[in-house]
């Protein structure tokens, strides 16, 4: 155990170090690197009411509740699946140094809730990795155009539909302008999703049309903290860029659109910090990238031209910490995109996410906890088509960690 963690410890801070190469370390750094390490195992037991494509059992998306018979997922309703998924683990290396800003440190942070090629796969998958020195972070982390602690107390992995939530390869600047207010600036990652429509069925010389990143998204976010708890407002520019690539001409051609968005967040404390509202409202033109669940960057219009249509979320949520044992949640979210006449008919319009949770913790310490709730979910598309998915979640956590004070 030692030796392994000896290695991971030399791997996260082996980025740091690289830097420090041309100068006296005896003068630079005040003591020896520590190791700072966080687990957590979580089952899930999901009774579904419904049906939900069985790639994305593990999290409840009500984008993906099948409407029709041709979608994944259709079949007969009351199906019971156990999910490992959540279970996560996270490695922060710590560099002490006589700087101004103080330690470095290096985080690295995966689950076992398979991705892309692996959806649906219980899998080793990487989440996060980034470093910090005093008001610089480079790496991949929830984007600076997201408010993580808006995140509602429930279990469920995926979360409110309405809510932005990314992850990105980011270089963010922070500057605080006193205890009370903070000015964050970030470069990260573009891409965009495109629906093509009927553009293939109308002009099938076209053999692909695919996204391009050219430039990084520009996101800026102002934070205004309290007792009372916070206010945030992000703001986010972005271009949006794809290649069109004609099977006659075998030749691609390069299109750019201009997209915005503002998402602004708050979390409020209530009944002396007993309850807690998480608060949002998110809008713009190209965000769906960021959204959560439901939507996309990209749609042709009637004369078959690409354009970035409007799209706008929501999350109402409230916690409630009745004791050191018993906590309840519950709210409401949704998210809706206006659809563009050069849609197929099937294509995502808005969603309805519901979710009620009771969580009981054993140990004040957060060790062992248990959670029930019920999941409600809609999808509505295009045409006026709509389904409904609903279940029932019983979910067993354990977790431990082990961290160094400062």
């Amino acid at each position: 155990m030692r030796s392994l963690r000896t290695f991971i410890l030399s791997f996260i801070l082996a980025g740091f170090l690289l830097p420090l190469a041309g100068q006296d370390s005896t003068k630079f750094i005040t003591g020896k690197p520590w190791l700072n390490i966080w687990g957590m195992v979580h089952v899930d037991v999901i009774h579904d009411l419904n049906q939900m494509d069985p790639t994305w059992i593990g999290g409840f998306r009500p984008s993906r509740i099948p409407v029709h018979p041709s979608d994944p997922g259709w079949g007969s309703s009351n199906n019971t699946y156990f999910s490992l998924r959540q279970s996560t683990f996270k490695f922060e290396g710590v560099l002490p140094t006589n700087h101004r800003w103080g330690p470095m440190r290096l985080r690295f942070e995966f689950d076992l809730f398979g991705m892309g090629a692996q959806a649906g796969e219980t899998t080793f998958r990487f989440r996060l990795a980034y470093g910090d020195w005093g008001p610089f972070r480079i790496g991949k982390d929830w984007s600076t155009f997201i408010d993580l602690s808006c995140f509602p107390n429930i279990y469920d992995w995926w979360g409110p539909s309405g809510m932005a939530l990314l992850p990105s390869v980011m270089i963010r600047y922070t500057h605080a302008l006193n205890q009370y207010n903070v000015l964050q600036a970030s470069l990260e990652l573009p891409g965009s999703e495109i629906d093509p429509g009927y553009i293939r069925q109308i002009d099938p010389a076209l053999l692909n049309v695919q996204s391009k990143e050219i430039i990084p998204d520009l996101i800026m976010r102002y934070t205004r903290q309290g007792e009372w708890g916070h206010v945030r407002a992000a703001g986010m520019l972005r271009m949006l860029s794809y290649d069109v690539i004609s099977q006659q001409t075998e030749q691609a051609t390069s299109h750019n659109l201009f997209g915005w968005a503002v998402n602004l967040t708050s979390n409020l404390y209530v009944l002396q910090r007993k309850g807690m509202f998480n608060l949002q409202t998110v809008f713009g033109h190209g965000y769906a990238g960021y959204n959560n669940d439901g939507g996309v960057e990209i749609t042709p219009t009637a004369t078959l031209q690409a354009t970035v249509p409007f799209q706008w979320g929501f999350v109402a949520f409230y916690n409630h910490y009745l004791n050191a044992h018993w906590a309840f949640s519950g709210g409401y979210s949704g998210t809706r995109q206006h659809n563009t006449p050069g849609q197929t008919d099937n294509a995502f319009h808005r969603s309805e996410y519901a979710v009620v949770q009771a969580i009981y913790t054993v140990f004040h310490t957060n060790v062992l906890q248990f959670g029930l709730d019920y999941q409600y979910g809609r999808k509505f598309e295009k045409d006026g088509s709509t389904a409904r998915d609903q279940r029932i979640l019983f979910s067993a956590r354990f977790q431990i960690s082990h961290v160094r004070k400062e």
